[in-house]
């Protein structure tokens, strides 16, 4: 029993479909996630109930976070007790604290304002209290 050329044709574009999704999402996973050279590293610390911060020149922050306009910024993520959540929705900014593991994260915020941090994973009886600000600023260098 020999194959239908209509079927040969099928697979072929079954195939050629399936190659094409795969190199697109490829490219848009090395999108997401190659962090740019010049990121600022900010060590992002959860911890039952608040959010803890420090820039990569020792400035330490809780609860509030300060960024520049326009510059990418690198988070180290982790947890000194339970599992956390660090979420700014508004940043599509979502990654898991873990503890004694530090996960990775990047953005560049383009717009000034004042956004949400918040936890998203149960951490306990005041995780309702976990909430923090991110601060976007103007650069002015």
């Amino acid at each position: 029993m020999g194959h239908d050329t209509s079927e040969w044709v099928f697979v072929a574009i079954v195939i050629a479909i399936l190659i094409y999704v795969g190199v697109d999402s490829w490219n848009i996973e090395k999108l997401l996630e190659d962090v740019p050279a010049d990121a600022e590293t900010i060590k992002v610390t959860g911890q039952q109930w608040f959010w803890s911060f420090e820039h990569a020149d020792g400035t330490k922050e809780i609860s509030t976070l300060h960024l520049k306009m326009n510059h990418a910024y690198k988070f180290e993520i982790g947890s000194k007790d339970v599992m956390h959540s660090f979420n700014i929705p508004d940043w599509v900014v979502f990654q898991d604290a873990v503890p004694g593991h530090i996960n990775h994260s990047w953005f560049s915020p383009n717009e000034v304002g004042t956004y949400p941090i918040q936890c998203r994973e149960y951490c306990g009886l005041l995780h309702y209290n976990m909430r923090g600000s991110l601060v976007v600023e103007n650069d002015k260098s």
